[in-house]
């Protein structure tokens, strides 16, 4: 084989990525829609789901940034603040941003609750209080992709080998909390909305990283489309354990596992062959385009909603009768608040932070170089 050059490499990089954007945008436009009144019927409604796969996502990609760390042997408490700093820098202008507008807008969910926001702990403030946070209520996962940012790199400080081991472990954890929650009978919220409950979603996102790390195809050639059909089983096991109404079960905590499971298989075909029909097909251009501007999209929708919505009445456009037109507007238009999020706050300071932060690092070995030769002088 001839050798592969840089741009091959970035171009077989975003075939590989393209259909994890679709998967990503429909996830976000299930999200939208089921927060614009738009449910379809209960198999259909991707809006519950939809943070299980972002959850998933948010593992495989962080995973993998930490397993090319770990093969250069620079995970240490300097790369890590560099990752975290790197992790921040996306996040954090954007969403500092819409708490700003909505404070100043004078909007009483994001003033009496705005610190736990900013720090992201929305989910341990939803839990405590057995409240849902107005038009900030869709921050409780947010608030569990940072609190996962901030564990997840601790577990790779670990040998490697065990690494897959501690992994496993915290899908038994996230299980056995659920099972927990609803034997003692603890509130819906705290059994759904708190990290404990997610990190199953998360660890396996990270051991399909690790897989497919170690082993280029998890799932042999030729056995795809037993696989696909595994998946869709465990789907409509996982939505008949929603609908059924087991809430006074044990059942309802093995929801999640389902879903992630046929979620994980997805996740697997996808990255393995990106280029096979089904692959394809999440890949189309315009699905990928809304799920790399997901993160916008999923910011700002609530307060598109909040801002249109009186002009909607005032155009005759009824919140009942009418909510399929409504729904399409408001998700036009937070498509293009979503999109101006990316191109002029995400993307500026997503590029800010990769030329920044090895500057920082250069400087750290630097300022250890100097105070190691005077404690040298100091010495001698």
């Amino acid at each position: 084989m001839g050798k592969v050059t840089q741009g091959e490499q970035g171009k077989s990089s975003a075939v590989r990525l393209a259909p994890l954007d679709g998967v990503r945008g429909l996830a976000i436009l299930g999200v939208v829609l089921h927060h614009y009144g738009v449910h379809a019927g209960g198999w259909l409604d991707w809006g519950p789901v939809a943070p299980t796969v972002f959850f998933m996502l948010s593992g495989f990609f962080v995973t993998g940034s930490l397993l090319r760390m770990k093969q250069s042997d620079q995970i240490n408490w300097s790369t890590l603040q560099s990752f975290h700093f790197r992790r921040l820098a996306r996040l954090l202008p954007a969403f500092y941003i819409l708490l700003a507008v909505g404070w100043l807008a004078g909007l009483e969910e994001f003033r009496e609750g705005l610190g736990w926001h900013a720090l992201f702990l929305s989910n341990v403030k939803m839990a405590a209080t057995g409240e849902w946070a107005g038009g900030l209520s869709h921050l409780w996962s947010l608030a569990n992709q940072e609190q996962f940012y901030l564990l997840c790199p601790l577990v790779f400080l670990l040998p490697a080998r065990w690494i897959p081991h501690a992994l496993i472990g915290i899908v038994g954890l996230a299980l056995g909390f659920r099972l927990a929650c609803l034997y003692w009978g603890a509130p819906e919220m705290v059994r759904w909305l708190l990290l404990p409950a997610s990190l199953d979603s998360f660890a396996v996102g990270s051991l399909v990283a690790i897989g497919l790390r170690h082993r280029e195809k998890l799932i042999p050639v030729g056995w795809g489309a037993v696989a696909l059909v595994v998946a869709t089983l465990s789907w409509f096991i996982s939505r008949g354990l929603r609908h059924l109404d087991f809430m006074g079960s044990l059942w309802i905590a093995f929801v999640d596992v389902f879903e992630i499971s046929a979620l994980a298989i997805c996740l697997i075909l996808f990255v393995q062959y990106p280029t096979a029909r089904l692959a394809r097909v999440f890949a189309f251009a315009p699905l990928a385009f809304i799920g790399r501007i997901s993160y916008g999209l999923y910011l700002w929708h609530i307060m598109v909603a909040t801002a249109v919505s009186s002009y909607l009445d005032r155009m005759g456009l009824d919140a009942k009768e009418d909510v399929l037109v409504r729904a399409f507007i408001m998700t036009v238009l937070s498509v293009g608040v979503a999109w101006f999020c990316w191109i002029g706050i995400e993307r500026p300071f997503i590029e800010w932070a990769r030329n920044i932060a090895p500057i920082r690092l250069r400087l750290a070995a630097l300022w250890r170089r100097v105070a190691k030769f005077f404690r040298g002088l100091s010495e001698a």
